[in-house]
This record gives structure tokens, sequence and C-alpha cells, in this order.
């Protein structure tokens, strides 16, 4: 039996309902994205705390598109990041350290992909600039020109003019 909570579930700026259904064959409880609805598996009836399942989901969801997008936007740049992770970061959105490891926030996956885009492209622009000089921000506007945007998106102001 299936049913509708109360709850909706934003992922890549849009909101979707989220459904529940009991099936007692899974032993642990699993999300499920059919691409129009969230659907919430449980092994049993009753009370169910789906925030752990959810997070799982988003971190699983944002690492296989935070890659996609990397590989898309690292031939915009001549140096290689050397690796990177999805975390959760208390206040940033990511980062990238001096040995090239790029690091994002899982909720990054909440919001409209042209916002994960201007992430993507900020960390990449710190392998070039680690730094936020002048010269970075005219390389981050190369490749994203929309980027005050989605710093207001993000709730970020940290940003000089071009």
């Amino acid at each position: 039996m299936e049913q509708q909570s109360e709850i909706n579930c934003y992922y890549l700026g849009k909101s979707y309902p989220l459904y529940t259904k009991v099936d007692s064959s899974i032993k642990k409880l699993t999300i499920q994205w059919d691409g129009k609805v969230f659907i919430c598996i449980s092994p049993q009836e009753g009370e169910i705390n789906i925030t752990n399942a959810l997070e799982s989901f988003y971190i699983k969801a944002c690492k296989k598109l935070i890659e996609e997008r990397l590989k898309l936007y690292q031939p915009h740049f001549k140096v290689k990041y050397k690796s990177f992770s999805i975390e959760n970061h208390q206040t940033k959105w990511g980062s990238c350290s001096s040995n090239r490891h790029l690091t994002f926030h899982w909720k990054l996956i909440l919001f409209p992909l042209n916002v994960i885009d201007y992430v993507v492209i900020h960390e990449l622009c710190h392998l070039i600039h680690m730094n936020h000089d002048r010269s970075f921000w005219r390389l981050v506007g190369k490749i994203h020109p929309k980027y005050k945007e989605a710093m207001a998106i993000l709730g970020t102001t940290k940003t000089r003019e071009i």
C-alpha cells in the first residue's frame, strides 16, 4: 500500500512529493526517485524516520551529479583536480585544497543545476587562483556569466566587481 506523506522533497531546485510504501522483504529504509516522486520504502508499518535514508540518497545523487559536472567543466582548465568528495560542511558549499582536492556540500543537490554548476566552476577556478582576487572572478564569469544570480540563490555575497 502506497500513501502520500505530508513531506515534499527538494531535488535540483524543485519540490516533489514523497510517498511511503511498506515492503517487509527489505531490511532497511530506502529512498527511490522515479523522476517525478520520491518513494520511501520501509520494512515495517508505523512511524518512520526518513532523515538518514533521505540524506544517504542525496549524498549518492550529489556525488554522481558533481562527477558529471566536473567532467563537463574540466576541459576549460589546464590544471586538473586530483580528487573530490561530498561532505557536510557547516559553513561552505565547496572548497579546494592546495593538493587539488575538491569538496562539495551534499545539500547542493537541492538547488537548480545552474547553481550547482556555479559551485563546481568556482572550485575549479581555485585550481588556478587560490584566492578571490579580480582574476579569479573574471575566470568564474567567463565560464559562468550568471554566477551572481547563483550566488544570490545560495545566499553568498562574497564577491568583487569584475
